[in-house]
This record gives C-alpha cells, sequence and structure tokens, in this order.
C-alpha cells in the first residue's frame, strides 16, 4: 500500500483545484434522465481496430449509419484505395447502412488548398468517389476534410456544392464533419484555428447534413467535452442552421492528465473507456476515488502513480450520452456522430436512443 504525505496531496489538491472544486460542489451525481420515444439518428465513426469490430458486430442493430475512415486523399489529389474491408464485409453481412470518411492525407494544409485550387483534381475525385460509392454500395460520402485555411473556406464550400450536385444525380448522400464555432466568423482575426475553415450554414445548406465535431474541447484541463461547452457549440451553429441539418458529434473515448511532483500539468493519452475503469482496481491503494461530475457530464477517475505523479482521467459515459441526448431531443437535431466505435462504456448501448 502506498501512503502520500498529507501536505503533498493538499498541494496536487491545489494543482488541480478546477477538477477539485467539481467534485466537493457535486457530490453524488443525479437521478438519470429519461425521454420519450423519438428516433435520433445514430452514426458511429469506426477506425480499424480489433475493438471497433467487435463493437459492430455486436451492437449493429443500434448503428443507423457506420462511418469508417478509410479514404484518404494523397499528394497527387487522387483517392486511395480502402485501408480495411473487413468492416466492409462485416456491414454488408449485418446490412448496416455505410458512409464512408474521406480526408486529406495528414489533415494536411497545404494539401488542402492544392486541392481547392484545382477543379479538374475536384472533378476528378468526385467522379472516383461516385464509382467507389456506386462499386461497394455506400449511401454516400461525409467529407472529413480539417485544417483548412480559412482563407479557403470559400473554396470549399464551392467543392462541397459541386459535389453535393454531382451525388444527388446519383441518388448519393453527403454530409460533411466541422469543428464548430463558440463565435462568429472574423476573416480579419489573428485567431484562427481550425473551425475557420468551414462555414458551417454553407455547408449545411450544399449537404445533408453538418455532423459538428463538439469534442476535443478547447483549452480544457479535464472533460473531452464538457457539456458547458457542447451546449455553447450548439447555441452558436443553430444561430444560422437549421436543427434538422445538425448530427452533434460526441466522443467515447477519454483523456488522461497528469501532473508531476513540479506541479506541471500535461495530457499524456487518449484512453479507451474500459482502460479508463480497469485504473480502480489497478490503482485501488494509491488514494484512488471516483465520482461523476454532473456540471461537466463527465466521469472522473482519479489516482496516484508510484512516482508521486497525480493522474485525472475524464470519460464520457453512458450518463454523459444520455445528457448529450437531452440535448439532441431538445434542439431538434438530427441525432448524434460519436467518434469512435470500440472505445465507449458498453453501458452506453442500454441507454442509447
Amino acid at each position: 500500500m502506498h501512503e502520500y504525505p498529507k501536505n503533498l496531496y493538499l498541494n496536487y489538491m491545489k494543482q488541480f483545484g478546477t477538477i477539485i472544486m467539481t467534485i466537493v460542489m457535486l457530490g453524488t451525481a443525479l437521478p438519470q434522465t429519461t425521454f420519450a420515444a423519438s428516433k435520433q439518428e445514430n452514426i458511429f465513426y469506426y477506425y480499424p481496430s480489433t475493438d471497433g469490430y467487435k463493437s459492430v458486430e455486436e451492437n449493429y442493430k443500434d448503428i443507423d449509419i457506420l462511418a469508417p475512415q478509410l479514404y484518404t486523399v494523397d499528394w497527387y489529389l487522387e483517392l486511395s484505395e480502402a485501408k480495411s474491408t473487413d468492416i466492409l464485409k462485416l456491414a454488408k453481412k449485418k446490412k448496416i447502412d455505410v458512409m464512408p470518411l474521406v480526408v486529406q492525407m495528414g489533415f494536411n494544409k497545404t494539401l488542402m488548398t492544392q486541392l481547392l485550387n484545382d477543379e479538374d483534381a475536384q472533378e476528378d475525385l468526385i467522379d472516383d468517389l461516385i464509382k467507389e460509392a456506386r462499386k461497394q454500395k455506400y449511401i454516400g460520402w461525409q467529407f472529413d476534410f480539417e485544417n483548412i485555411n480559412h482563407l479557403d473556406r470559400d473554396k470549399y464550400t464551392a467543392f462541397v456544392k459541386k459535389a453535393y450536385k454531382a451525388f444527388k444525380k446519383k441518388r448519393l448522400k453527403l454530409s460533411v464533419a466541422a469543428v464548430p464555432r463558440l463565435k462568429d466568423y472574423d476573416k480579419n482575426s489573428w485567431d484562427q484555428d481550425w473551425s475557420s475553415g468551414t462555414d458551417i450554414p454553407a455547408l449545411a445548406k450544399n449537404s445533408d447534413w453538418v455532423s459538428i465535431m463538439s469534442y476535443d474541447q478547447p483549452n480544457s484541463y479535464g472533460p473531452v467535452a464538457s457539456i458547458d461547452y457542447v451546449q455553447k457549440a450548439i447555441d452558436q451553429t443553430l444561430k444560422d442552421t437549421p436543427a434538422s441539418k445538425i448530427s452533434l458529434g460526441i466522443p467515447l473515448y477519454c483523456w488522461q492528465w497528469e501532473t508531476t511532483a513540479a506541479g506541471v500539468t500535461k495530457k499524456i493519452a487518449n484512453l479507451h473507456y474500459q482502460t479508463a475503469a480497469n485504473t480502480k482496481e489497478k490503482y485501488k491503494n494509491n488514494s484512488f476515488f471516483t465520482t461523476y461530475s454532473t456540471a461537466a457530464e463527465a466521469e472522473l477517475f482519479s489516482f496516484f502513480k508510484d512516482d508521486g505523479s497525480y493522474h485525472a482521467i475524464w470519460c464520457d459515459n453512458a450518463r454523459s450520452l444520455e445528457a448529450k441526448q437531452d440535448l439532441v431531443k431538445k434542439y431538434k437535431l438530427r441525432g448524434i456522430s460519436a467518434w469512435a466505435i470500440g472505445q465507449e462504456d458498453p453501458e452506453m448501448w442500454d441507454v442509447l436512443k
């Protein structure tokens, strides 16, 4: 059993004051929310993995659309082959609708600028996407082009509009993944980020829907996507975009934070929920405790390691999903887009609407 001096423990608590205050203020979680029956569209992202494959196999009946990340656009501005086909065979066997993601290689900004300045390459890419969709019997595609230069945002909208028009002729759907904004876009601002390169209202007009990636919360030292952040993202998005065109992105993974003996705090890992839950047994003698923050709508696993460092793991769980589904219902959003299947709290499937 590992004992830690009281003064050292208190120093860590001060360094992690925000987390501890959340725990003290909120205490025991409130009863779970229940909703009247109303079907939301459940999109699950998939990244090739054993856990992801197994979860699709076990939970396919609850998946409306499977969106595997299988295709990239390379430096030749050409569409790659699918990086994995086993999940496509499983989806066909289980009769799951498939809408793959297509991304630019490495989310490279320069590569995306090249594509958006080459209309011939765009036409060829759109043709290849249509051919691949018809060959594989996809229902369509989701454009997950990220890290776009904000000066290219109108060109990106024009590209999406061109693809949408071509897809509709072939009865294919087009959706777009986009990082939500928390304030209005200002082209003259020096404060540009990944949300600056996508004009969500314009993209929504020129696609079947937009999945707003309301996770990887900026400047967070705790949850991946606190409920306050998600609320602000929804509020900003709905200022000029119809709710029916918005799918709420939610995380199924966890963030692990470390505070060293020197008082330095940093994020050290993205974890599956089950990996985080296993810390309860592994660190049970290291001042381990866990709680649910009703302010953040996230679960916390907290412990010390043998080297004296303090660790806090924040996860979305079944309870978090209920809270975010509540927002989907409240604002009449299209549904959820969850990244990524295989990382989730197993109890999530029991509360999925």
